[in-house]
């Protein structure tokens, strides 16, 4: 839960402040070490694009594809899990 509480503060951060195309980057300010881990994690996703020292862009059409990833992530994770549970209890009741 950290983990996307970090992420979607990054993210509305830049989004608020209109930070959505390379002229319009903002200085980002990413103190804890958790909140860089998650700054380097976007950056390589290229969800966040550093374009200076400290300015950066949210990219949207990067976001929309990472957000489609990890939903689609989630999904296969409970198609297994799911299943798997149930020949669990199954077996055990």
């Amino acid at each position: 839960m950290a983990l996307r509480a970090t992420d979607r503060r990054l993210i509305r951060t830049l989004q608020s402040s209109g930070a959505d195309r390379p002229q319009n980057a903002k200085p980002l300010m990413v103190r804890s070490p958790l909140a860089r881990l998650r700054f380097r994690r976007l950056c390589n996703a290229g969800v966040i694009v550093p374009v200076s020292d400290g300015w950066c862009y949210l990219d949207p059409d990067a976001y929309a594809e990472y957000r489609r990833t990890r939903r689609r992530r989630a999904l296969v994770v409970l198609a297994i899990m799911l299943p798997a549970i149930g020949v669990f209890w199954w077996l055990n009741r």
